[in-house]
């Protein structure tokens, strides 16, 4: 699985004087971290040639009305939002692998995919007894099968509450 996050930007100075920002990208795949920078357009690049095979999501826009901390901040989040949607596409495009610079990837099996950080485990039983196994021969309806659960709890009711119980040595 890859994960990859715009944790921040930067100004550049360019030729002639003129500034532009780059976006520092971080980008995990199997266990590696690997950091790259890209500007604005090559991400705008990427979801041109990307929606034109793929549905893809709301993309931040090109004009910016004013640089300041704000607004660049609300791009970069937007930019991650819209990464993190193109990352869910199978198969992955081989364009935004290669914008990531990831190279010879192995997309997941599906039994081995974990289901994502926010859900819990399902939980299911490996084995089920229809009777007791280490009671051979006993139906459930035999007095010795009804008198052994009792018997279990009696014993752990006085072992947690009894005061005068002593364990022996």
């Amino acid at each position: 699985m890859i994960r990859a996050y715009i944790p921040r930007y930067r100004q550049v100075e360019g030729e002639a004087g003129r500034s532009h920002y780059v976006y520092l990208l971080e980008v995990c795949y199997v266990g590696r971290v690997h950091k790259l920078e890209k500007r604005y357009s090559a991400f705008h690049s990427l979801y041109k040639e990307l929606r034109k095979l793929y549905p893809t999501a709301e993309f931040p826009p090109k004009r910016l009305r004013n640089t300041t901390a704000k607004v660049l901040e609300a791009r970069r989040a937007g930019l991650e939002q819209w990464l993190h949607f193109a990352l869910t596409l199978q198969p992955s495009p081989p364009a935004l692998l290669a914008f990531l610079q990831v190279h010879n990837y192995q997309p997941p099996l599906p039994e081995c995919e974990d289901s994502g950080y926010e859900s819990s485990p399902e939980h299911q039983p490996v084995l089920v007894y229809s009777r007791d196994p280490y009671l051979p021969g006993h139906s459930p309806r035999t007095s010795t099968s009804r008198t052994l659960p009792s018997t279990v709890t009696k014993g752990v009711l006085t072992a947690l509450y009894d005061q005068n119980f002593r364990m022996p040595v």
